[in-house]
């Protein structure tokens, strides 16, 4: 019985992260369109246009770095002494071939903006990403440290 109790506890709090974590992936996100959209003063109708765009290319540069993290595990040095040099020449290739997606995808998403944001904005959006998580780090360590003085 106890195993039992144990178990349901253990794979509530499972779901419980899960939730939380996808709470603050949804907080961040809102914070982020809100931080773009103020900084970049989009109009209604630029807005419209934009954040699909923007969304669609986000969403595939997530999964681009998913697989890319998920690549470098299998690359770390504990992981590559069993294998043969073809193997992880084929796990480099592979590398580099995530690269240069990520790559053409940035070029097409400018080219995408082209007709729907002045090149003034493009230009200024290529920063705001920087800025974004750089204004979210700075916050989380101020929380932080707010924490740790309690």
């Amino acid at each position: 019985m106890k195993k039992i109790i144990t178990i349901l506890l253990l794979f509530l709090c499972t779901i419980s992260f899960a939730q939380d974590f996808e709470k603050r992936a949804e907080r961040v996100k809102a914070l982020r369109v809100a931080f773009i959209s103020t900084k970049l003063d989009l109009t209604s109708q630029e807005a419209e246009k934009f954040w699909p765009l923007f969304n669609k290319f986000s969403d595939a540069q997530m999964d681009l770095h998913k697989q890319k993290k998920q690549l470098m595990l299998r690359l770390k040095p504990e992981n590559t002494s069993g294998m043969s040099d073809s193997e992880t020449l084929k796990l480099l290739n592979e590398s580099e071939n995530i690269d240069a997606t990520m790559e053409t995808k940035k070029r097409q998403f400018v080219k995408d903006l082209q007709g729907v944001i002045s090149p003034q904005k493009i230009v200024l959006l290529k920063g705001l990403e920087e800025e974004f998580k750089n204004t979210l780090l700075n916050k989380m360590k101020q929380r932080q440290g707010r924490f740790q003085k309690n």
